[in-house]
């Protein structure tokens, strides 16, 4: 830090902040994930032998084998509590979600919407240089002036972050891949309010067994009605929050929560038939940025 020493605390906040978060986010995408297939995502593997309860639950995970010890000797793993933050200026989160045909996946440990790929796409991961005008048919986010494209979205109940470890009854996940296969997942809670049209269709649309796929190519989905209108954020680097346990995930998780029904939250539970939680895991030497909230801009995305 002594590269601000002469300038004046005026001055060096700022330069600071900025600093700071440009070196935490450079930090955020150094892991990279080649070994991963595609499909996977921050709360499923395809990992048949874990689960949430008894002696395959979280407790156990680190000891299934080799690939998942992660999950007991990682130093920087998720889900964690967001109490003690660094307020600073983020850059926006650009959204730029596609209307997509319904594909929900019930795959024993959530319930999970699959995103198509467009012929113009192709792959999961773009390619260097494409922009989101590149994806006019894909559902994209930038971060950092990075594209990512999403891959999919699930949900977990209760919601797996918390807050001065305060659970909300869930909390959605969305997960994205650049194009050097980092992923980066952004985090909404759902709280207990009024009735949400767009996650009813999502739960119409969900298989009640497990290894069922709804495949409903008539009805389309775009999760940007599951994001709040304010989109200031958290942003911490931590892990999958489930087998492997795969670390260098850049998580961002929205400042302000949508509303859910009561019913619908037991809805989703029922269809489930489990909480699908991970527990709090330690921050270690890691600290969590949030968005400014008086610096902080209201994005107006155009919903669909």
């Amino acid at each position: 830090m002594e590269l601000f020493s002469s300038l004046s605390p005026a001055v060096t906040a700022p330069l600071l902040d900025r600093a700071v978060t440009k070196t935490v986010i450079r930090i955020l995408t150094i892991t990279l994930v080649w070994s991963l297939p595609a499909w996977l995502h921050a709360g499923e593997t395809g990992h048949s032998s874990w689960g949430y309860d008894g002696d395959r639950g979280p407790l156990h995970w680190g000891k299934l084998g080799p690939d998942t010890s992660l999950c007991e000797k990682g130093m920087n793993q998720s889900p964690i509590d967001l109490l003690r933050t660094r307020k600073t200026t983020l850059d926006d989160l650009q959204f730029t979600y596609r209307d997509a045909p319904f594909h929900v996946i019930n795959n024993g440990h959530t319930l999970q919407e699959v995103e198509p790929l467009s012929e113009t796409a192709k792959s999961r991961y773009p390619k260097h240089g494409q922009t989101v005008l590149h994806y006019d048919k894909d559902s994209t986010i930038v971060f950092d002036d990075d594209l990512y494209l999403l891959e999919q979205f699930h949900f977990h109940t209760p919601s797996e972050h918390t807050i001065d470890h305060k659970h909300y009854p869930m909390e959605l996940h969305l997960v994205h891949h650049n194009e050097r296969h980092e992923t980066a997942v952004v985090a909404v809670f759902m709280e207990e309010g009024k009735h949400n049209p767009f996650f009813e269709t999502f739960l119409e649309h969900a298989p009640s067994k497990v290894g069922e796929v709804n495949d409903d190519h008539n009805h389309f989905v775009n999760p940007i009605t599951l994001l709040p209108e304010r989109k200031s954020y958290y942003l911490y680097s931590g892990s999958f929050t489930t087998p492997p346990c795969t670390e260098g995930v850049v998580w961002m998780v929205m400042h302000d929560p949508i509303e859910v029904s009561a019913e619908q939250i037991q809805k989703f539970r029922a269809l489930v038939g489990h909480d699908n939680v991970r527990p709090i895991q330690p921050l270690h030497k890691r600290f969590v940025l949030e968005s400014n909230f008086e610096k902080s801009t209201t994005m107006n995305v155009p919903r669909k």
